[in-house]
């Protein structure tokens, strides 16, 4: 059975392609990695190379701007406007994905694509063209069979006593399953004391133990070193070592 690395030219940086809706927080931590490991002298990580929002007003562009990062935009909402369509219409999503795939073309070929914080769902069409280089995060544990859409991932754990919980890096390869082939989770971040009405306490305590340890990890100390690759069966490989549906743990 052939085995593919995600990325396999760790003779230089691999180039990233940040795609974000917001304030960019999660980009602000994968980037404050890179720099690290630029000012160590290291040459195995990956470097954001542009970022891109379907809103033209989203903080993180302003936020990359600052770091002397390029960005561009698509505005979706005046995009689906000028077709007529709803932004939910699938004849729609392609004619915006495909012109958001010719820009960003024009521009670089992107290593990875991460999604960070990106409020748009992409279409079987994209994630084709940048198949295995699709990186989604989410702050929960993405094995569970309880999760339902709309409600925060800490709540339901909660909901159904779970005392810890864990942030999950996967790859977004099927627009049409909710989640793809996790690559690897968080360690274990505790729930003791809280109640399902402290959900900003839980989703910040979540972000900084979770979130923002993982996926740098992932991106930089993982996959920019070569060290993740996928199989023709769509199983995960770290180091050479297939890892179960959790993929590979943080867990100390």
């Amino acid at each position: 059975m052939q085995i593919t690395p995600l990325y396999s030219d760790t003779t230089r940086p691999m180039k990233i392609l940040v795609l974000a809706s917001g304030r960019g927080t999660n980009f602000e931590k994968i980037h404050s990695r890179q720099r690290k490991l630029e000012q160590n002298g290291g040459k195995n990580y990956g470097t954001i190379e542009h970022v891109f929002s379907n809103d033209p007003e989203a903080p993180v562009l302003a936020k990359a701007k600052r770091l002397k990062i390029e960005t561009s935009s698509i505005g979706s909402e005046k995009f689906f406007a000028d077709l007529g369509k709803p932004p939910s219409d699938e004849g729609g999503r392609i004619l915006y994905d495909s012109a958001v795939i010719s820009h960003i073309e024009r521009l670089f070929e992107p290593d990875l694509v991460v999604l960070a914080g990106y409020r748009r769902r992409l279409s079987r069409m994209f994630t084709d063209r940048f198949a295995n280089r699709i990186l989604n995060l989410y702050p929960g544990d993405t094995t569970k069979n309880y999760l339902v859409r709309g409600k925060s991932a800490c709540v339901q754990a909660l909901e159904n006593r779970e005392k810890t919980i864990r942030c999950t890096v996967y790859l977004e390869n099927n627009p049409e399953t909710r989640f793809g082939t996790v690559i690897a989770q968080s360690a274990d971040i505790s729930l003791e004391g809280f109640a399902v009405g402290d959900v900003e306490a839980m989703e910040e305590k979540i972000r900084e133990q979770g979130e923002w340890k993982l996926f740098p990890f992932v991106i930089h100390d993982l996959i920019a070193n070569g060290r993740v690759a996928i199989d023709e069966e769509n199983s995960i490989y770290v180091d050479g070592q297939r890892t179960g549906e959790s993929g590979f743990s943080l867990q100390p």
